[in-house]
């Protein structure tokens, strides 16, 4: 290969990627180069080894993360992917999706039972060294030992001729290294969240007696339902090996990726347990809310000491509205010492769970199988009442299955009323005036009335009045025919040009056409702001968020459960009170709040730069068909 071809890398470029010196923006395309290049391939086998920088190398040669796309009309495999696999019996490749250090990842479907999977590709070049293929092996043997919502599902391991491949889950979603490249740092809320899942998965591996190594948000995925999915727990090591001979570990080790790696296990890899995750998932959340590494400077090498002896920049410095007592989570998680972190992951999931999305209680004996194993289980969704009586009071439109207790209570009253009338009359010497037989009292419900009741002139049409200049607060907004239309990303919001008075009605169209999460009416109730969230949390949960500090995941007892379909038109109304706020969908009452909007308060996905109407749509792509207001009174 000519040194100079332009076709390929230069040899002095391939010997720093071989010893992890190259620059990040050249590493990648490097990288995906030498997955497709047999020439480049041989000259990395002539390079001599170094055993450190080895060992970078393997840290940055992590398997790409899986990208969301739709399935293209033509299904032909690629010209790359090996002839082994064309004509599978079992599996149709789709696509490509990515490359690393141990091979390469294909979308691809299961033919009989129709199922998206992922294929993980051993390299071929691999093949013939058996460490690898033990490596290989031991990644077959974790992965089945994993059952968990936050872990990619492994399905089977084949073996095509001498192609060596693992079937995991398809996932359809995003890194988290993807999401802050594209949006920048996340809010507290969701890197929160985000950290919680993860940390989930890492208490049931960890129970499993196994340890990941390569902790970073480039192996966490975010599917389209919000779920965190950890990636390539080939990396993991099983705990029970620390006690043998080592060889493996020792011949083919993994340092991690230099941005995230605990000092211990740049030491010795060997000596990485759970508490190394909890470090490199402590330098992940410093990323969510930094938006940048701990130490963004230098080369490998020098990051790699400085997580052994220096102190990245204080979180607090760089994202001042970062509560203290996260920022001390995140000290935790990143201190030197590993005695000096949090134990297991579970207990941050404890430390994190007032600042992120908290999990659902579950009973004892919830998640046993039959053999009285425990097993990954899904969140408990029932709606508990409150143990005592709450500041703020918000019910649905249910009297008629609630009142039956009150029909004597009704019946005799109503008697009463009846008798003291007749010997008013007959008090007077009026003859009285024939009587309806007695019937029992109905239980009356207010009625609802319809949407757009009343006259069509007091309504006042905000949507043309909407300055995309001034008036966006995040998220790519178009005017189009259809109305205003955003692109999908978290927490894109804009302000009305419009100050409502103490009361009104706010009604807007829209059709979301992408995605799976919420649209929101952002409202003002006399003091206090909130948000009216359709379709939100991933879990179909519709309500007004935040009612005394709590949003409508932590306080489900004035929430309803509503499912947007993609493609169709949906109307939202707000009616707005001095004591109460009713939400509507689509002419029915979801929920409603009893107060004087002093105990609301915004979430901050939608906070909104002062008090003011407005509407969002979190990581969906949708069109507002129609934003009107009507004024009631002062």
């Amino acid at each position: 290969m000519s040194e100079v071809d332009p076709l390929h890398p230069t040899r002095e470029q391939l010997e720093s990627f071989f010893h992890g010196t190259l620059p990040e923006e050249q590493r990648q395309a490097i990288e995906d180069h030498v997955a497709e290049c047999d020439q480049c391939c041989d000259v990395l086998r002539q390079t001599p080894p170094d055993a450190l920088a080895e060992r970078m190398h393997a840290a940055h040669s992590t398997m790409l993360d899986p990208t969301p796309g739709a399935r293209p009309a033509v299904e032909a495999p690629a010209p790359q992917v090996p002839p082994q696999l064309r004509d599978h019996p079992r599996y149709r490749i789709i696509r490509r999706l990515g490359a690393g250090g141990m091979g390469v990842v294909y979308q691809a479907e299961h033919r009989l039972m129709e199922r998206p999977v992922a294929l993980k590709v051993i390299h071929g070049k691999l093949v013939s060294n058996e460490i690898a293929i033990e490596r290989f092996r031991q990644e077959v043997k974790a992965a089945a030992r994993l059952s968990h919502r936050n872990i990619v599902t492994a399905y089977d391991a084949e073996q095509a001729e001498d192609i060596h491949f693992l079937v995991m889950e398809y996932i359809d979603g995003v890194s988290l290294a993807e999401i802050v490249e594209r949006r920048g740092r996340l809010s507290l809320l969701h890197a929160c969240n985000f950290v919680l899942q993860a940390a989930q998965g890492l208490q049931h591996a960890h129970e499993q007696g196994m340890v990941h190594r390569d902790i970073k948000p480039q192996n966490m995925m975010r599917t389209s339902r919000g779920i965190i999915k950890i990636l390539d727990f080939g990396l993991a090591r099983l705990a029970e090996n620390e006690t043998g001979d080592g060889r493996l570990t020792e011949d083919f080790a993994t340092l991690g990726t230099p941005d995230y790696i605990a000092p211990e296990q740049a030491h010795d890899s060997k000596s990485a347990d759970i508490r190394s995750d909890i470090y490199s998932l402590g330098c992940t959340l410093y990323f969510l809310l930094a938006g940048q590494v701990p130490f963004p400077k230098g080369t490998s090498l020098d990051k790699v000491i400085s997580h052994s002896e220096r102190q990245p920049t204080p979180l607090i410095q760089l994202r001042p509205d970062v509560p203290p007592e996260v920022a001390n989570i995140v000290e935790r998680m990143m201190a030197k010492d590993p005695a000096e972190r949090f134990q297991t992951p579970a207990e941050v999931v404890e430390a994190l769970r007032p600042f992120g999305r908290p999990d659902a209680e579950r009973s004892k004996d919830e998640g046993k199988t039959l053999t009285g194993q425990t097993m990954a289980t899904p969140l408990d969704l029932t709606i508990q009442p409150s143990a005592k009586p709450a500041i703020s009071t918000r019910t649905k439109n249910r009297a008629p299955n609630g009142a039956k207790k009150y029909w004597m209570p009704l019946l005799a009253g109503g008697g009463i009323v009846v008798l003291l009338g007749l010997i008013l009359i007959l008090s007077q010497g009026v003859p009285p005036e024939p009587q309806p037989d007695p019937v029992t009292p109905a239980v009356v419900t207010r009625p609802v009335p319809p949407i757009s009741g009343g006259d069509d002139q007091a309504w006042i049409n905000l949507l043309p009045q909407i300055n995309l200049d001034s008036e966006v607060v995040a998220g790519s907004w178009e005017r189009t025919a259809d109305g205003l239309r955003v692109e999908a990303m978290e927490g894109a919001r804009l302000m009305l040009p419009y100050q409502p008075p103490r009361e009104y009605e706010l009604e807007v169209s829209f059709t979301r056409l992408s995605g799976t999460q919420s649209i929101a009416l952002l409202f003002v109730d006399g003091s206090g702001s909130a948000a009216y969230d359709i379709d939100g949390w991933g879990e179909n949960l519709v309500g007004i968020q935040n009612i005394d500090g709590r949003n409508m995941n932590q306080d489900r007892t004035g929430v309803s459960r509503f499912s947007l379909a993609n493609g169709e038109r949906y109307t939202a109304l707000l009616r707005v009170r001095r004591d109460r706020v009713d939400a509507y969908l689509n002419g029915d009452l979801m929920t409603t709040y009893h107060g004087d909007g002093a105990n609301l308060s915004m979430l901050e996905l939608w906070r909104l730069p002062r008090p003011a109407l407005g509407i969002g749509a979190y990581d969906c792509e949708t069109v507002f068909h129609q934003v009107r207001i009507r004024n009631l009174s002062n």
